[in-house]
């Protein structure tokens, strides 16, 4: 946990040395103060549904002034506190040098995203496709390829999960119980502008096996990148986990020894683009009828693009 003092309290020293400051206002609500690039003292003032924001501010210390940029919270309950506390984090990675007020006002929008982000009504089936991800990731970087952390999805939306370059993606399919058979939208399974990859993952529930919240843990734990951490933490209240409610539960043995990756060109499908007019074309196919790639080969095909 971050120490956030009064800000009364923060030293000079401090003030002299740092860029990215946690406290504490007049009322208590945590704070964060970041240096400005400029002696702006003119300041702004808005407001979102979570933080308030005061921009180009003066603050005076015996006979030095600072030219500081504030953030503070509007929350107080235990939710919100730790939320704030990601926020840190992720500032305090992301801003290593003093910034203006326009670059910190584009980074409020982001910031306000994760507030207002909220579990996902169908958490158990985002869990599970979620858990599959990241449990490549894990399992790839573990054979040989740590560079796939940095090319995992942002976005929660994004077409395929993982895109090793223009030209190649990796999309994770995970389905509980021993049928490799996966749900695709065609437009996502037959490409002809790119190659893909498909990484099939078969998930056994477990009381005893690993908790999606200990996979995130796992994976944050590998990067130091702050968008990537950020994302992450986004996609954990996404998924509805937390240290209260770590989420599903599986066996991490079973997945990584059924784990196969496969050339999509490969497995069934309905050839050709749909008719024109025709939109939503969505069906399962069945992985097993396809031979799977080699590990090896399969990073060999990621390495080298």
């Amino acid at each position: 946990m971050s120490q956030f003092k009064y800000i009364a309290d923060i030293s000079s020293e401090e003030l002299d040395t740092r860029v990215v400051i946690p406290c504490k206002n007049e009322n208590g609500l945590q704070t964060i103060l970041i240096k400005n690039d400029s002696p702006k003292t003119v300041s702004s003032y808005f407001s979102t549904d979570n933080l308030s924001i005061k921009l180009d501010k003066l603050l005076t210390r015996g006979d030095k002034d600072y030219f500081v940029h504030i953030i503070e919270s509007k929350k107080q309950d235990g939710f919100g506190l730790q939320q704030f506390e990601v926020i840190y984090d992720y500032i305090f990675s992301k801003i290593t040098a003093p910034v203006s007020s326009s670059d910190l006002f584009s980074l409020i929008t982001s910031l306000e995203e994760y507030f207002r982000m909220t579990p996902d009504p169908n958490r158990k089936n985002v869990q599970i496709g979620v858990f599959g991800e990241l449990l490549t990731l894990d399992f790839l970087k573990q054979a040989g390829y740590p560079e796939i952390l940095t090319k995992y999805h942002t976005d929660f939306f994004s077409k395929h999960d993982i895109e090793i370059s223009n030209a190649l993606r990796l999309e994770v399919k995970s389905s509980v119980g021993d049928k490799r058979i996966h749900h695709f939208k065609h437009d996502q399974l037959y490409r002809k502008d790119i190659k893909l990859l498909v990484a099939s993952v078969l998930l056994e529930t477990s009381q005893e096996g690993l908790t999606l919240y200990s996979l995130f843990l796992r994976i944050l734990g590998m990067t130091v990148d702050p968008d990537m951490r950020f994302a992450l933490q986004k996609l954990m209240v996404r998924c509805g986990v937390s240290e209260d409610d770590q989420g599903l539960s599986f066996s991490e043995e079973y997945a990584f020894s059924r784990l196969k990756i496969f050339d999509a060109v490969n497995l069934p499908k309905i050839e050709g683009d749909a008719p024109n007019g025709v939109s939503s074309v969505e069906y399962d196919v069945d992985c097993a009828l396809a031979t799977d790639l080699l590990i090896g080969d399969a990073i060999a095909i990621m390495k080298g693009n």
